[in-house]
């Protein structure tokens, strides 16, 4: 499957950085980084259960413990949302 990332997903993902470095430093967005590739690469490779996002269409996706990814599936194309 194909990964699109929102306008709104990239904003999300650019607002955390800034907040782990300002925050945690360079080597916690690192490891952030690893992790949420990793699971982008399940994700695309059909390799993980897809969790309901509370009453919607949409999934969710853990991260981390404090961070996740709601998205959409659209036939051979995963929209990362936020």
């Amino acid at each position: 499957m194909n990964i699109f990332w929102t306008n709104r997903a990239k904003s999300d993902l650019e607002n955390l950085e800034d907040f782990l470095i300002q925050n945690w430093g360079f080597d916690v967005l690192d490891d952030f980084y690893e992790i949420l590739e990793r699971r982008i690469s399940l994700l695309e490779n059909g390799n993980l259960i897809h969790q309901k996002y509370e009453d919607t269409d949409f999934h969710k996706l853990l991260i981390t413990k404090h961070n996740s990814i709601i998205y959409e599936i659209n036939e051979n194309q995963i929209n990362l949302l936020n």
